[in-house]
């Protein structure tokens, strides 16, 4: 049920943190990608790395600037001439500026935004036109999506995370469902994921550890997410063996958002 075999996925923001988790979670699963990012030098690094891994699947990769739709039109256009077709879309895009509320300007919070919502309705609408045979789109929403941030959480010299991420990410899961409620009579299925705390530490290794500290014990798991324990939710997203399930917002952060 969980098979991805035949199955074009289309990977936005495919060579960040998690987005490359993803990648190779697709192909264990037998499904072929397209990796899409505007960083053409991490696409490379991510795309040599996963073919010598899975020389039998199809590895496509093309830049992407979700802030530009033309951007997305030829992205979307060269991964439908490669593949012939695009049966599943992962965002894991996303916009934020870690700036303090007080310090954020309308032009920041509309650029944020230009990507969180904009570009991913933008995405997601072109690459319908592309799913010949129905489909599935993830939308990478969040918990600050659902809940927002307890200050007492952050130590002295740490924002909160952002408003206008929070913001976007709350109004990416109602744009899911529109979506989904719009093209659920063509056999696509639109849902989003709301992950955290995803913390990527070994890129940060200067995190504040009391910070940490602070957002493991916010779980009732705990602990932190590590990058791949969102793989396994999206493989579920994107196969049969969630066929009837769209409009939906699956939280993977151990238990944040239950309190």
């Amino acid at each position: 049920m969980f098979d991805l075999t035949n199955k074009t996925i289309l990977v936005a923001g495919g060579a960040g943190y998690l987005g490359s988790q993803l990648c190779e979670a697709i192909l264990l699963h037998s499904g072929n990608i397209c990796i899409a990012d505007i960083n053409v030098e991490k696409i490379n690094l991510i795309k040599n790395s996963l073919t010598k891994k899975f020389p039998e699947n199809k590895i496509f990769s093309t830049k992407l600037d979700i802030r530009n739709e033309n951007s997305i039109i030829e992205c979307v256009n060269k991964t439908n001439e490669y593949f012939d077709n695009i049966n599943g879309l992962v965002n894991a895009t996303y916009g934020a500026t870690g700036k303090a509320l007080e310090e954020l300007t309308a032009k920041e919070f509309n650029d944020a935004n230009e990507i969180n919502l904009t570009g991913s309705f933008l995405l997601s609408r072109h690459t319908i036109n592309s799913m010949k045979e129905g489909g599935s789109i993830i939308m990478f929403a969040s918990m600050y999506g659902i809940v927002s941030p307890k200050p007492t959480l952050y130590p002295e010299g740490i924002n909160p995370n952002p408003i206008e991420y929070g913001a976007g990410k709350a109004g990416l899961i109602q744009l899911t469902k529109y979506l989904a409620s719009h093209f659920g009579s063509k056999n696509i299925r639109v849902n989003a994921i709301a992950p955290g705390p995803f913390p990527d530490v070994k890129k940060n290794e200067n995190y504040n550890q009391e910070f940490l500290d602070n957002l493991r014990d916010s779980t009732m798991l705990k602990r932190l997410g590590k990058s791949e324990e969102i793989a396994g939710p999206i493989v579920f997203l994107l196969s049969e063996a969630s066929s009837y399930i769209t409009g939906q917002v699956l939280k993977v952060d151990g238990g944040w958002t239950a309190w």
